[in-house]
């Protein structure tokens, strides 16, 4: 993605500065998108970053772990805290935009068919947040949906532009 249209540091951009932005404060321009994926894509040596009155110090931050069962639970104490949160969990087989006329002619035994084909894995959303994709199963005669794909922080930026 970052070729030749990207180039590194045509936009300067203070990630420090982006911490404290408020989405309400200001808009980002097309550029200073771009120069984020660029960064993003392209990660840069850690390095400590100074702003006038506080200073950090870079780390190395490490991939999580998988969370399974009850050693994550010991791993992250504070998991406790918000096992019992309820999240929807909704799964899209597909979508199609009908006009009002389509919709009013709806009747039982109407079949409405859908964008996406057969066998094209479906997306599976929590909280209206698209997470992850997967194929439909049958499971006791109920429908199932078998995770194949978990979509990275990266990828949901990247729907984002």
């Amino acid at each position: 993605m970052c070729s030749s249209e990207c180039s590194r540091g045509t936009v300067p951009f203070n990630f420090l500065l982006l911490r404290r932005i408020k989405m309400s404060d200001a808009l980002l321009s097309q550029a200073e998108i771009d120069a984020l994926l660029c960064q993003l894509s392209e990660p840069e040596p850690a390095k400590p970053a100074f702003d006038e009155a506080i200073a950090v110090n870079a780390t190395e931050i490490q991939p999580a772990k998988a969370v399974q069962g009850k050693t994550a639970r010991k791993d992250h104490p504070n998991l406790e805290r918000i096992l019992d949160i309820p999240l929807n969990v909704m799964v899209s087989l597909g979508e199609i935009r009908k006009e009002v006329q389509d919709i009013l002619a709806l009747h039982p035994g109407t079949i409405v068919e859908l964008e996406r084909i057969a066998n094209e894995p479906v997306d599976i959303f929590i909280n209206g947040k698209l997470i992850a994709r997967g194929e439909v199963v049958v499971v006791d005669e109920r429908f199932g949906v078998r995770v194949t794909h978990i979509i990275s922080p990266h990828e949901r930026i990247k729907r984002l532009v």
